[in-house]
């Protein structure tokens, strides 16, 4: 009788554990669910779909949403690369400049595997360049980009832009214009 009292303790603490710890697993799952649906959601209606125009609104929200994926789901590196990605072109959308260097940079140091690593080191020097005129920094970033990942097609417009630097535009098309009448004899 002992026995058998000693085996249904344990059974039922064993089917309390279980369903208790399968319940938390479906609770996560359903909490990363809703907040991909949302981002879906958002994304599906961020761009107007005759002038191609962003909502600034929508925008910022989906850059909650992707900072709230992130945050929650860290270890989801699948996702939360992509989502960065996303929301730093969203910071840039907005002109929140230095937030979209450092998210571009965050996805360096967290997620050194993801497949536009190449591209996060590149527009960081871009955006150096373009939007704060800080050379010396964009310098830095080509020159990573072009050590790591010389046969990505980003090394060769990396080169470019730093040929480029200090050029005005006039002296930009004078050039283009040259290298095109060499090519038409």
């Amino acid at each position: 009788m002992k026995n058998i009292f000693i085996v249904s303790s344990l059974l039922f603490i064993v089917c309390t554990f279980y369903s208790c710890s399968s319940n938390k697993v479906d609770e996560t799952d359903d909490g990363k669910q809703a907040l991909i649906a949302q981002i879906d959601s958002i994304q599906k209606k961020m761009f107007d779909k005759k002038t191609m125009e962003m909502d600034k609104n929508l925008a910022f929200k989906g850059i909650t949403a992707y900072h709230d994926f992130v945050k929650k789901f860290p270890d989801d590196s699948i996702h939360s690369a992509e989502y960065l990605f996303r929301m730093a072109d969203l910071c840039k959308g907005v002109g929140d400049y230095g937030k979209a260097i450092n998210t571009f940079n965050q996805i360096c140091k967290t997620y050194p595997k993801y497949k536009k690593i190449p591209e996060c080191i590149f527009l960081q020097g871009y955006y150096y360049q373009e939007f704060f005129k800080d050379t010396n920094s964009a310098k830095t970033f080509y020159n990573e980009l072009i050590s790591k990942y010389p046969a990505h097609p980003f090394s060769d417009d990396a080169k470019a832009m730093m040929k480029n630097f200090g050029k005005t535009d006039e002296q930009l098309i004078k050039e283009f214009e040259e290298k095109n009448a060499v090519k038409k004899k």
